[in-house]
């Protein structure tokens, strides 16, 4: 399953200062998606290598405070063993100018694994968010169907603009399981992830990333330290 819960971001990074002469209506808005993962890691589960996926992701202000979004994401592997067809949809909330709340919905579907699994779970999420000055800090509560149990994730993440087309982005998070895929109740994961994202034109960007995933008490005994590396393609309308 891909980690779906979180707001998805079109990472456009030129600035504008062309003032409005009078307020617009709400407008849809989105991103297509396609990239490439050296290995399909998930909250420290070593999955499949070299994942091939694409996505598609749409915005809707209800309100001047909340939001509708939803999308469908496609991932599988060139050997032809995996296969994987998602699709969620969250709203959020926006408490002031830097906390918002939100829960979200997500549905996988295992067209073909080269693991076992049932052929579709479902996923129900929350989350609490607050973010200024270039920082972000999250705190995720998963539930799993297939899992049947809890994954609750702390999440910090700092934006770095280097120029008005290129930037760092510095991302760690850490997972505590609640029975997920696990017997009791222990410390799942640990992730730590560089992006450096380009604009590439006021549309279409490009963002290489690396990441190390760390299994801790939970899933050490199975899992291993992972690098995972790669990049996506996003054009956002």
């Amino acid at each position: 399953m891909k980690p779906l819960f979180a707001l998805a971001l079109v990472l456009g990074l030129g600035f504008s200062t062309v003032a409005r002469a009078e307020p617009t209506e709400p407008a849809l808005s989105g991103a297509w998606t396609a990239g490439y993962d050296s290995r399909y890691v998930l909250y420290g589960y070593r999955l499949s290598r070299h994942l091939l996926h694409t996505d598609i992701y749409l915005h809707y202000p209800l309100s001047e405070s909340l939001s509708l979004w939803g999308g469908s994401w496609f991932g599988y592997l060139p050997d032809g063993t995996y296969r994987e067809l998602d699709g969620y949809v969250g709203l959020d909330y926006q408490l002031g100018d830097w906390l918002s709340v939100g829960a979200a919905y997500s549905i996988f579907y295992y067209i073909e694994a080269p693991f076992p699994t049932s052929d579709q779970a479902h996923e129900f999420a929350a989350h609490v968010t607050a973010a200024t000055g270039g920082w972000t800090l999250s705190l995720r509560e998963h539930y799993d169907t297939e899992a049947d149990g809890h994954l609750i994730r702390g999440m910090v993440d700092y934006a770095l603009p280097l120029t008005d087309r290129v930037g760092l982005n510095f991302g760690a998070e850490a997972g505590y399981s609640l029975y997920y895929f696990t017997q009791g109740n222990q410390w799942n994961h640990a992730l730590g992830t560089i992006t450096a994202p380009m604009a590439l034109t006021g549309a279409l960007s490009f963002s290489p990333y690396i990441s190390r995933s760390i299994p801790l008490a939970a899933i050490k005994d199975f899992e291993r330290y992972e690098t995972v590396w790669g990049g996506a393609f996003s054009l956002g309308f």
